[in-house]
């Protein structure tokens, strides 16, 4: 490869910009500088920095150009766009900041005066998730963003409203890249109880807004499912109501978790808009277990229902949940039924992001499916479900975490629960499948059969 076309792959980076320093490293030498400029091939933008000449037209160029000014002695560039210049960017704001406003390290020195159009905030490292990087030049995210000015407290409170609202429409209720619970971290950030309540009121706003437009994608799509998740796992859980008792009804090791978890978190929304609540204690939980010493196993064992665990919260807990999901009332006798277009809830664990497999993130409106196969046993209530690995076009990895989902079947438009998924990723050697496993609804009712009575462990 030439210099020249090497030198046009780091201008293409940078918005047809680069340093002397890049052009050396691509085998210009210095009279070469001269030669370019003299024949209009290049220009110089500062004192070190030049463009090559007719380059297109960019949007920001000055965003790419200012970015190589902050280059510390090894040519890397040490500023990233922040605060109100990061809010334009973002269009989070329709103010044109009067200067352009760049956080630098603190250990930041230029020789040369501080160029009157910058703005420059000294701050210690950001974190890399708190970046994102554009043609030529970095900003911090919108959050970091909207962090940084409500701590600087030198924006208007009604830009910062604005602009909470508007990362909303733009991120988390169209192209889900942002959550709710994200910008509620924003409070945390906030010492100005005055300021506090204008950022909670738009938070408000916001988590209005998406109930509104995701009617359908939540409480219709998934009215009766959450998310589990605590110290040693992840699982599903169904919303009941059987006679007057309202719980919880998932598999029994996700019973067995959530007794040594110290804390539970209850995800509500499983669509691009996800609301995960502040972590409750797992005290705030009984668990009602039909068999604490259960092996999962033994499954081909089975002929009581031992995976199968009750979880009742605290009423404080499922007032919390009757306001965003609906509770399915279990009839006291089990439906009869055909597993013809039987319905699994929840199309699986998909690792959308993960952060040492500490964090996940359920995709699961668009991948509930209607599996192509059943298995139910004659001797147990007990249903074998083979499962592609792809789904809707989209290959799944793992169906972990599908733990406590519920099998459905629609009848007359209504749903009617024929069981509870105890556990994934089995394998079936017939098929050379991977297969998720069921108790129905016999095993059901007769777990119930224990609310009310004294539990022995």
């Amino acid at each position: 490869m030439d210099k020249e076309t090497r030198l046009l792959q780091i201008t293409e980076s940078q918005q047809g910009y680069f340093t002397s320093r890049q052009a050396e490293e691509c085998g210009f030498s210095p009279p070469n500088f001269h030669r370019k400029l003299e024949s209009g091939k290049w220009s110089k933008e500062l004192r070190g920095i030049y463009r090559i000449a007719n380059y297109p037209t960019t949007s920001r160029p000055e965003l790419a150009l200012w970015a190589l000014w902050s280059a510390d002695k090894q040519g890397k560039p040490q500023g990233v766009w922040s605060h109100e210049t990061a809010l334009e960017i973002h269009n989070l704001s329709d103010v044109a900041p009067a200067k352009l406003h760049m956080s630098v390290p603190k250990s930041f020195r230029k020789s040369t005066e501080i160029p009157k159009n910058l703005c420059l905030h000294f701050v210690d490292e950001i974190p890399q998730s708190d970046i994102e990087t554009r043609q030529g030049y970095c900003v911090t995210t919108p959050l970091r963003t909207l962090s940084d000015i409500i701590q600087e407290g030198k924006t208007q409170p009604e830009q910062i409203e604005r602009a909470i609202l508007d990362l909303a429409i733009q991120k988390s209720l169209i192209k889900g890249l942002s959550t709710i619970q994200e910008m509620e971290q924003l409070l945390k950030t906030i010492d100005s109880t005055e300021m506090h309540q204008i950022v909670a009121q738009a938070i408000d706003e916001v988590w209005t807004q998406a109930n509104d437009q995701l009617t359908e994608l939540g409480r219709m799509a998934e009215p009766y499912t959450i998310g589990l998740s605590f110290d040693d796992g992840f699982g599903t859980a169904v919303l009941c109501q059987y006679k007057s008792q309202y719980f919880l009804l998932t598999a029994g090791h996700i019973g067995q978790a959530l007794r040594k978890a110290r804390s539970v978190h209850i995800i509500l929304r499983f669509d691009h808009l996800r609301r995960e609540y502040p972590s409750q204690s797992a005290k705030n939980f009984t668990v009602l277990e039909w068999d604490p010493a259960f092996d999962g196993k033994r499954l081909d064992l089975i002929f009581q229902p031992k995976d199968l665990t009750i979880v009742i919260p605290t009423t404080e807990i499922l007032e919390m949940l009757k306001n965003y999901k609906a509770f399915y009332k279990i009839p006291e006798e089990a439906p009869s039924f055909s597993l013809q277009d039987a319905l699994i809830s929840m199309g699986g664990l998909e690792p959308i992001y993960s952060d040492e497999d500490k964090t996940w993130q359920l995709n699961v409106g668009p991948y509930a499916f209607v599996a192509s196969k059943y298995i139910q046993f004659p001797h147990v209530d007990y249903i074998i479900c083979p499962v592609s690995n792809n789904l809707r076009r989209k290959v799944i990895d793992s169906f972990g975490g599908i733990s406590g989902s519920g099998l459905w079947k629609f009848v007359n438009n209504s749903p009617v629960l024929i069981g509870i998924a105890i556990s994934e990723d089995d394998y079936d050697p017939s098929s050379g499948l991977k297969r998720i496993n069921f108790h129905g609804p016999h095993s059901i009712l007769s777990l119930l059969s224990k609310l009310g009575q004294p539990y022995e462990s």
